[in-house]
């Protein structure tokens, strides 16, 4: 499984169900929920940067699920890095920030282009961003954000072609935006290396970040999805009746 350099990097893990018995040996490990302020403080004391991962990731929760999770969790991770001295925060943000983007021959996607979120999972996410720039402008804070596209161990549907994140480039893009210097606020399209991409790569060149995997070496025949993964940006997320309140948690 692909992973940050541990020759290179050291680890606190910060997470509220307890850790896998398979996790490095050298690594902290702090067991605990975004809505402890101080145990969030603590963990980023020290600290080179913060990756932050922990979130509602899928669509079907309530927006209140979103806010409390997605969006107080994001701004309490910011105010722990700020109040620590942890000088950079990367954020995990979503291609789902775009989702409602139709998709046509020319559509192109920057790193500025105005919200069009397809879900509340996806209004959250820009949410979070916004979050980011606030703590930047106001108190100075380097702040990445990283707009994961489709995460997978191999492209699995068509609009993949273009959105698919590998293991192994996403622990490049996270490793770039870790060592980028000075990289103020910056936000990134993290996708590999796909050759039917429409995300500018300007962000990604801006941080150093050089993607190796080619979702076209995969069979495209192969790949599946509905329909609306060939009309908009987010796909199946852009489906009626996809918000709403989570029957688990």
């Amino acid at each position: 499984m692909a992973t940050l350099d541990r020759a290179r990097w050291r680890l606190r893990l910060f997470d509220r169900v307890p850790f896998p018995e398979a996790t490095d040996p050298a690594d902290e490990v702090v067991e605990a929920a975004l809505e402890d302020e101080a145990a969030l403080a603590e963990a980023c004391r020290g600290a080179r940067a913060v990756v932050h991962l922990a979130g509602l990731s899928r669509p079907g929760y309530a927006w209140s699920d979103y806010q409390a999770v997605n969006v107080d969790g994001t701004r309490r991770v910011l105010e722990a890095a700020l109040a620590s001295g942890c000088p950079r925060v990367v954020l995990a943000s979503s291609h789902h920030v775009a989702g409602r983007t139709p998709l046509s021959a020319t559509t192109g996607l920057a790193e500025d282009d105005p919200f069009r979120p397809d879900t509340y999972y996806g209004a959250s996410k820009a949410a979070a961003e916004t979050l980011g720039r606030l703590y930047h402008d106001r108190h100075g804070l380097e702040v990445v954000c990283l707009r994961i596209g489709s995460f997978r161990e191999r492209p699995t549907e068509w609009r993949h072609r273009w959105s698919w994140l590998s293991p192994g480039d996403l622990v490049r893009v996270v490793e770039a935006a870790l060592v980028a210097p000075d990289p103020g606020f910056a936000v990134v399209w993290a996708v590999s290396a796909n050759r039917a991409a429409i995300t500018s790569s300007a962000g990604a060149e801006a941080i150093g970040y050089r993607p190796l995997d080619d979702a076209s070496t995969y069979d495209e025949a192969s790949l599946g999805g509905g329909e609306l993964g060939r009309r908009y940006v987010g796909g199946e997320f852009c489906a009626e009746g996809v918000d709403g309140p989570a029957t688990t948690r």
